[in-house]
């Protein structure tokens, strides 16, 4: 059977399902199966929506009930199609959330583990799992079919919704040249480097901060150079700054935590975030920075940088990081 045999707009599942995964310090909770669909295999709790729940309702329960914790501003991801070769069909809501209330706990369901989100044990999940969940990671939105016989994937196809399409718009309009890379999801310097493809030009790191009255500041700096906190605060003008949530992140940035770069300021349409630029960046010939997700390393030059900045209204501030 293949995807092509499904008239999907016609297509009806027999359940629609939850998967939640709660991603935090660079960490996935995920448990083993212990019964039912999958029994055996590592996903992310979730389970059958019961009448009158919405899928959000149901996905924060089923984490209840199957690891004994709660999520915390669990959101929509991404959404999937499944049909079985024996009948079966299942449509799933995936979702994900910033941290959870309590101690994860085994049950007679599952055992739960948090795992590096560097590390998912792919090999031990659903073979659909390691097409989209790597996306999702990354920041992408997703809708997916996929054909199953058992355990055996016989045939998918993955719509995206891809953060960069409009930053990759912008830059031509201006006539900018960048070229990109691909390498799986990193969420850490120390990542970035194992999986770099290109080891020219200056590579990046980013701080999004807010200071106590809400004012904040996306700070672009080389990769090695420390940041001081106290003193960049200080050298602004801002006070004491402090890392602003992933709620205004996302709000602000339209970005994922592991995805941030300075191109976020094209989304950034109130202008309620100032750039800090390090000088050095600015006037490098090649700069290395994430393209609003973090399984992709986009090269431009640090002049056309701080040309898209500007267009965008970003026109950014220019420090010397390592002198502050």
């Amino acid at each position: 059977m293949k995807l092509a045999d499904i008239d999907w707009g016609a297509w009806r599942p027999r359940d629609v399902a939850t998967l939640l995964f709660v991603i935090r310090g660079g960490e996935a909770l995920l448990m083993r199966k212990k019964r039912g669909l999958g029994a055996g295999k590592i996903n992310a709790p979730g389970g059958r929506l019961e009448p009158g729940e919405t899928a959000l309702e149901a996905a924060v329960r089923e984490v209840e009930e199957e690891v004994c914790v709660r999520p915390v501003g669990a959101r929509a991801r991404g959404e999937l199609r499944f049909q079985f070769v024996d009948g079966y069909g299942l449509e799933c809501h995936v979702f994900s959330a910033d941290a959870c209330e309590g101690e994860p706990t085994e049950t007679e369901e599952a055992a739960p583990r948090w795992y590096p989100l560097h590390e998912l044990p792919y090999g031990e999940m659903w073979a659909d799992d390691a097409i989209w969940l790597p996306l999702m990671l990354a920041g992408v939105g997703f809708s997916g079919r996929f054909v199953f016989d058992g355990d055996a994937m016989l045939d998918h196809a993955l719509e995206l919704r891809d953060p960069a399409a409009a930053l990759f718009e912008g830059l031509r309009a201006l006539d900018i040249a960048s070229a990109t890379v691909e390498h799986p999801p990193v969420f850490t310097v120390e990542q970035a480097r194992r999986h770099r493809v290109r080891h020219d030009g200056v590579h990046v790191k980013n701080l999004f901060v807010r200071n106590k009255k809400g004012a904040m500041w996306l700070v672009t700096a080389r990769e090695d150079v420390p940041i001081d906190l106290k003193a960049l605060g200080r050298h602004l003008g801002a006070g004491t700054l402090s890392f602003a949530s992933y709620d205004r992140l996302r709000a602000h940035l339209g970005v994922e935590p592991g995805s941030v770069t300075p191109l976020a300021v094209l989304n950034d349409r109130a202008g309620a975030v100032t750039l800090v630029l390090d000088a050095p960046v600015a006037a490098a010939d090649v700069v290395h920075c994430h393209p609003l997700r973090c399984d992709r390393t986009t090269a431009l030059r640090g002049a056309d940088l701080v040309r898209f900045a500007a267009d965008s209204g970003h026109a950014p501030v220019l420090v010397d990081l390592a002198a502050v």
